[in-house]
């Protein structure tokens, strides 16, 4: 919980424990339904800037919108840790409507008017909305650390995330582009984007060959940092090399100029991987898991949603939030997607929007794009 510009209340729940039962978050959620005045909610592939009171079909809304996967599949256990993930933030959300507090949900990068339009064709993934709060937090803090708040400089944030990592561009003062984690290149727990021929050799997917094959699987690690030892050999310095060539590729591919700094965010952030990356990369690491006063478990995604949430109700926060551009946000993760055999697929999503939000929700979202 942020008050004032501080973390005055923080609690940490392990993601294997919210996967076997939510059921402990949802009672401290309870909890907290009188003293915030306002919940971020676990936001997935992003909606921009929907409440509950917008919501007309939350479970509708919450598997396919948010998590972009459908209600019989998330009725069903699988054993799947990854998978019970899905399960256990389905009926988070479902929870949380029933709440009646103030519940609300934020937008992923590819729905910033500021990024590029170039950058999302035919992706989906740009950093979803946590991805965001923790660059939301990494702008705030780069432009504390200045002498001056008049010059917005342009940098990346590298967010090493538990399963996935993720590339945002800041330029000229706002977001203007991103890959999230299943278009960076290999993380802990994904396998990242993919060559369309194995695709097509494989024949059918599942949601959770999107967590399966990463660095975990190939280095039959415990931890990134383990992966980032000296001695690595064989498959797992493969995997290793190419998560780090997929970084040096995406800063090219957003268009930078290998002069801006990176600030590095996420679990596995830390100064030995700092300094990995530093030498491979030809690149500064500005700061380190940057954090809010008060701080000391929140996670920089979980700070950077509860800051967006002060924004949203005016408050010490909103003055970034409107420099950045991102109350401009609009759209689906499913726009600017030209694959003829993904029709379907975005017209079910757009009926999604269109079957589970209030009329007055869709007009603030459902924008025409070329």
């Amino acid at each position: 919980m942020v008050d004032e510009g501080r973390v005055v209340l923080e609690k940490s729940f392990p993601t294997e424990k919210v996967a076997d039962s939510p059921d402990s978050l949802i009672e401290e959620l309870k909890k907290l339904k009188d003293e915030a005045d306002i919940i971020i909610g676990p936001s997935g592939y992003g909606v921009p800037y929907v409440c509950n009171e917008d919501i007309l079909d939350p479970k509708l809304f919450s598997s396919e919108i948010l998590l972009l996967t459908s209600i019989s599949k998330l009725s069903k256990r699988t054993g799947d840790t990854g998978f019970e993930v899905y399960r256990a933030l389905y009926k988070l959300t479902n929870e949380l409507w029933k709440l009646g507090a103030n519940v609300c949900y934020i937008p992923s990068v590819k729905q910033l008017e500021s990024v590029d339009p170039s950058i999302k064709v035919n992706r989906i993934d740009l950093g979803t909305a946590d991805k965001l709060g923790a660059s939301f937090l990494a702008a705030y803090s780069i432009i504390n650390s200045l002498k001056t708040s008049e010059n917005f400089p342009d940098f990346f944030v590298l967010e090493l995330g538990f399963g996935y990592n993720a590339l945002i561009y800041f330029k000229g003062g706002s977001i203007y582009g991103g890959l999230g984690g299943t278009s960076l290149g290999p993380g802990f727990l994904t396998p990242g984007p993919l060559d369309l021929e194995i695709i097509v050799s494989k024949g059918k997917w599942n949601r959770n060959s999107v967590w399966s094959g990463g660095i975990e699987n190939v280095c039959m690690s415990s931890s990134l940092r383990d992966a980032f030892y000296p001695g690595r050999t064989g498959r797992c310095l493969f995997y290793v090399q190419s998560m780090l060539r997929s970084i040096r590729s995406g800063i090219a591919y957003l268009g930078g100029t290998w002069k801006e700094p990176i600030v590095l965010s996420g679990r596995w952030a830390d100064e030995d991987i700092s300094k990995e990356l530093e030498k491979i990369l030809g690149m500064s690491v500005s700061m380190i898991r940057p954090s809010l006063p008060g701080a000391s478990i929140a996670k920089e995604a979980a700070q950077g949603m509860a800051m967006i949430g002060d924004s949203l109700l005016g408050g010490m926060f909103s003055s970034l939030f409107k420099r950045l551009s991102l109350h401009k946000a609009s759209g689906t993760v499913m726009d600017h997607i030209y694959i003829p055999n993904m029709t379907q697929a975005v017209k079910r999503h757009i009926e999604a929007y269109k079957n589970s939000l209030s009329k007055e929700a869709l007009g603030r979202i459902l924008v025409e794009k070329d």
